[in-house]
């Protein structure tokens, strides 16, 4: 019942996404919005991964979905249940930031770890992860998929819930933010689901 439950939240959650239309909260506002001012877009395949098993959330960015590399994949602090929890408010923001000495470094998305915040909280820190047998083979069994959400059964690990769809990258002409929308083909109105990388050069 409870899987039932988490497919039925996520499928309607995919249902309502639309496209990025509302400010920022105030918490993510200050620390990403006010360096955030769109100038090109372009479109990428964005993945959440939900293990049945209550292991991390996995984020995963490619430049479609065929794409064997992932532009980024990283573990980031929410289990499977927090996250259906947040879809419930309708709207999620996730700010994913990096702390930087200098403006000389990796390029925003090849930075290893950054502190994460979903609307507004403090959830912990995010990790950028190698891509595993495992994550080769899940992305594999996604290679199909160019939008919508649904389960991988995997008998090791007792599956995986995922939520695919296509991301609108918003960029502002620096090296140290991007922005990515994901977009409701259906433009149903509900919620919205937008993922944040800042580079602070502040420490």
């Amino acid at each position: 019942m409870e899987d039932s439950h988490l497919q039925v939240i996520l499928l309607n959650a995919y249902c309502q996404i639309k496209d990025f239309v509302s400010q920022c909260n105030q918490a993510c506002h200050n620390i990403f919005l006010s360096q955030c001012l769109p100038e090109t877009a372009t479109t990428f395949t964005g993945t959440i991964i939900c293990p049945v098993n209550g292991e991390q959330l996995r984020l995963c960015i490619q430049e479609d979905s065929s794409s064997s590399s992932p532009l980024i994949l990283l573990d980031i602090p929410l289990s499977t249940s927090s996250f259906c929890s947040l879809i419930r408010y309708g709207t999620i923001r996730m700010v994913l930031e990096c702390m930087s000495e200098s403006k000389e470094e990796l390029p925003l998305l090849s930075m290893p770890k950054w502190v994460m915040y979903c609307n507004g909280k403090k959830m912990g820190f995010a990790k950028r992860r190698e891509v595993s047998q495992k994550d080769a083979w899940l992305l594999e069994m996604l290679r199909s998929v160019s939008a919508g959400a649904g389960v991988l059964p995997d008998k090791d690990s007792g599956g995986y819930k995922y939520l695919r769809g296509q991301f609108e990258q918003v960029a502002t002409g620096s090296d140290n933010s991007e922005a990515y929308h994901l977009i409701d083909p259906s433009r149903c109105f509900g919620q919205d689901l937008s993922v944040f990388f800042l580079r602070s050069t502040t420490m």
